[in-house]
């Protein structure tokens, strides 16, 4: 990797964390990032775009948490739709063909 490609990749890491710190939809512009880094395969970049996103939805939450009381009958079942379809859409990614999704 170039020093001018890893000076790009880190702005828009840093561009993606800010605008999802903002109003949510850093991976708009941190995905394409990634996928234009050489030898990191569709995969490993949807991967870690992925990551990033856990992350700052699992610090979200925490604060909301420690904020509000919130009904968790509602929230449980939610958060397991959500891992379960995560969790689809990761096998779906899997088994993809490389050039589907670049």
């Amino acid at each position: 990797m170039t020093a001018g490609l890893l000076v790009l990749a880190l702005a828009a890491g840093f561009a993606a964390g800010w605008i999802d710190a903002v109003v949510g939809g850093g991976g708009l512009l941190q995905l394409p990032a990634l996928l234009l880094v050489p030898g990191l395969s569709p995969i490993q970049a949807l991967a870690t775009n992925k990551l990033g996103s856990v992350f700052g939805t699992a610090t979200s939450a925490l604060t909301y948490r420690r904020r509000l009381r919130q009904d968790l009958s509602t929230a449980l079942p939610m958060a397991a739709v959500a891992f379960a379809a995560a969790l689809g859409g990761a096998v779906v990614a899997a088994h993809l063909p490389a050039g589907v999704i670049r």
